[in-house]
């Protein structure tokens, strides 16, 4: 009986846990979004903390919007085309069985992310700031047949995070901020669970490892709040320096944990009952310090940003037949941007940008939801202006994702991927995003 219930508890995991938080095959290292702009793409956000040229400055330092007179809005739309295709894929059952399955298409959806942007000049030195963005998300998906399946399935992660600020410009060359971030999430995560390997082992008829699967299935949200403050100095009339903090939120998202295509002994349904589950999700904090400096019509960037991924250091879930811990152990990493504006005349500006963007994911911990890898940016863009107080900006970038390799393994009872089964696998990834803003200035 012992072994059955070891056995409930943890297939019940198989729905939930590895995954909670990397539930996205996102465009920034982990599962963050920085697609907030076309102008700023442009230049691969090279010197974001630093340019403040229109109200998407709220969201890479809203000190920026000192810079911006009267009131202002943008909108951006960022097309975000990632692809990623399981190749070389080898499984097998904990007591050694092959695990038939397909290597399927391409796991990342593609997806639309929307930004906007208001910003006001309130008098006496003061502005006023809203945002409206997605900084985290995204979704891979397996087909039921998948090789993969009992790893993962459906992974999908959508944040909406309003951020209300002010700016207070402090002397004519120096400018500070802080705001307030109201992040919602949604997440949904599924995967299959193999009832044939425990029917195998209890010897019941007519179970078999790896075909006998269910489908568990996790949905959760929750509303949590952060900060962030930002500085922008400009030293010298032509070169300015920014720097901004997006701080950490902590996230206890609920919800409920069901189970479809369940068939055991009477004895042990009862564990694969439905019921609520919750999940701990820490959005990284970030540290983004910018830099441009002006040269004639040309403007020269540069951008380096800090995320403290290492905050995910454990997955802890509470559910029925919970709760769990399993070790993720990310790590914090860097990206680095160097980029350039060409204003060709008072209409037209042109740019290009190329980034390093580090992924928080060790080798040895890396999972079929996001098997991600260091990604290398090449971006161009232009602004137009029909009108003086028209502004629209479009901007192309394609990332050269590296190439990564899965390598799980099934301890056996009492360890996280019991019932999982061993998973080897090469994965080849890339991206493209294509995005347009409009600004204007009342």
């Amino acid at each position: 009986m012992a072994q059955q219930e070891t056995a409930a508890r943890c297939m019940l995991l198989a729905g939930v846990a590895m995954a909670a938080l990397t539930v996205g095959e996102a465009r920034a290292g982990g599962f963050a979004l920085k697609e907030q702009s076309a102008m700023y793409q442009g230049a691969a956000f090279a010197g974001a903390a630093a340019r403040a040229d229109d109200p998407a400055t709220l969201f890479f330092n809203s000190a920026g919007m000192t810079r911006l007179p009267g009131y202002q809005v943008s909108v951006s739309s960022s097309l975000i085309m990632p692809q990623s295709t399981l190749q070389n894929a080898n499984a097998t059952t904990v007591s050694g069985f092959p695990v038939l399955g397909t290597l399927g298409g391409d796991i990342a959806g593609d997806a639309l992310l929307p930004s906007i942007f208001a910003t006001a000049e309130i008098g006496g030195g003061w502005w006023a700031g809203l945002a409206i963005t997605s900084p985290f998300g995204l979704t891979t998906k397996y087909g039921t047949d998948s090789i993969a399946r009992y790893y993962a399935l459906t992974s999908q992660l959508r944040t909406y995070n309003i951020t209300p600020s002010v700016a207070y410009q402090v002397l004519p060359n120096l400018s500070v901020s802080a705001g307030l971030q109201i992040e919602v999430v949604n997440a949904t995560l599924s995967n299959s669970v193999d009832l044939g390997s425990v029917g195998a082992s209890r010897r019941i008829p007519g179970y078999f490892p790896g075909r006998n699967d269910a489908l568990a299935r996790l949905k959760g949200d929750d509303t949590a709040v952060g900060w962030q403050v930002g500085l922008l100095y400009e030293p010298i009339e032509g070169t300015r320096v920014g720097v901004n903090y997006r701080s950490s939120i902590y996230h206890q998202l609920g919800g409920s944990v069901g189970f479809e295509n369940v068939q055991y002994p009477l004895s042990l349904q009862p564990n694969f009952r439905g019921g609520p589950a919750t999940a701990k999700l820490a959005t990284p904090g970030l540290l983004g310090i910018g830099f441009s400096h002006d040269i004639g019509p040309v403007t020269l960037l540069a951008q380096l940003d800090y995320s403290f991924w290492s905050s995910f250091r454990t997955l802890y879930i509470d559910y029925p037949g919970g709760p769990s811990i399993t070790d993720e152990n990310w790590r914090d990493t860097y990206t680095l941007s160097l980029g350039a504006d060409w204003r060709l005349n008072d209409k037209l500006t042109l740019r290009g940008g190329v980034a390093y963007d580090q992924t928080p994911v060790r080798n040895i911990d890396r999972t079929p939801r996001i098997p991600d890898g260091d990604r290398y940016w090449l971006s161009v863009g232009a602004t137009y202006k029909p009108l003086p107080k028209l502004a629209i900006s479009a901007a192309y970038t394609h990332i050269f994702v590296d190439n990564t390799h899965i390598g799980l393994v099934d301890g056996g009872p009492g360890t996280p991927n019991y019932l999982r089964g061993n998973f080897s696998a090469s994965y080849n990834n890339q991206i493209d995003i294509v995005s347009v803003q409009g600004t204007y200035a009342f």
